[in-house]
């Protein structure tokens, strides 16, 4: 078995002066002072990157909320508007006069003796004419190959 040996520091043998010893806590004292200002100023940094973390992160959702509100605030005047127009159209509804115009303008009904004219919309000019410039371009190039075979064709047999 291994012999336990004793561990005690031989105080005899170490004999400081009193400078040395002095040297030595003020050495130990200016160590533990940078380490806890060191300590200090890693846990200022961590909070304030913290805050600035969060900071950001609520900011991007302040500024969500404020675009969100005001997209809602424009629907909420669209809806009151359709509202008003709504309740006008309804205090319209027992007179007389309108459900004539509506009958006209939505189910196209007519007194006796009036007539009815309807008129189709065309459609936009520009629409109409690419599709014709296609058009043309392919007959035109049909055209163009019908007369070069009759060309070929007449210019062997003359």
């Amino acid at each position: 078995m291994a012999k336990k040996r004793n561990r005690q520091f031989d105080t005899q043998n170490v004999q400081w002066d009193d400078e040395e010893m002095r040297q030595r806590i003020e050495e130990r004292r200016r160590t533990n002072s940078i380490r806890r200002r060191r300590k200090k100023a890693i846990t200022l940094f961590v909070v304030i990157v913290t805050f600035v973390f969060l900071g950001t992160m609520c900011g991007k959702d302040i500024v969500r909320l404020k675009a969100e509100n005001r997209a809602l605030k424009k629907q909420q005047a669209a809806l009151e508007q359709q509202r008003d127009e709504l309740q006008e159209e309804l205090r319209n509804a027992n007179n007389q006069e309108y459900i004539r115009e509506q009958a006209k303008k939505q189910l196209r009904l007519l007194n006796p003796g009036e007539i009815l004219f309807t008129f189709e919309e065309e459609a936009p000019k520009e629409t109409e004419e690419t599709e014709e410039t296609e058009e043309d371009k392919k007959s035109d190039k049909e055209d163009k190959s019908d007369k070069s075979d009759k060309d070929k064709d007449g210019d062997s047999d003359g």
